[in-house]
């Protein structure tokens, strides 16, 4: 699945781009849902302790993208990571095959 808000190129696509395509907006809103159905689906197997410092970031193509808000969290993440890879399969319309933890300091994520 590609992004909306990406060009054929990989660059990001301006708002005005998004607003030319007639089905743009609703495009974006509709991946914008399923990013939040899939967050809240992922949540569940993040033990209610770390969910504050451990988050999906995003989905980059075939890789889910686990954020930590610092390098112990980063690897708990890790080790839940196929997990969290496994849940989000189950959710996401694309094929998911892998997954990359970053650290993100100071984010904090809904419990």
């Amino acid at each position: 699945m590609t992004s909306p808000l990406r060009n054929k190129g990989g660059g990001a696509r301006n708002v005005a781009s998004i607003a030319r395509d007639p089905a743009g907006p609703t495009r974006v809103l509709r991946d914008v849902e399923r990013f939040a159905a899939l967050d809240q689906r992922v949540r569940e197997h993040i033990p209610a302790a770390a969910r504050r410092g451990i988050g999906i970031a995003r989905v980059d193509g075939d890789c889910l993208v686990i954020a930590a808000d610092g390098p112990a969290r980063a690897t708990r993440a890790r080790l839940l990571a196929d997990d969290l890879l496994e849940a989000a399969r189950r959710h996401w319309p694309a094929p998911l095959k892998r997954t990359r933890v970053v650290v993100v300091p100071g984010a904090e994520f809904e419990p």
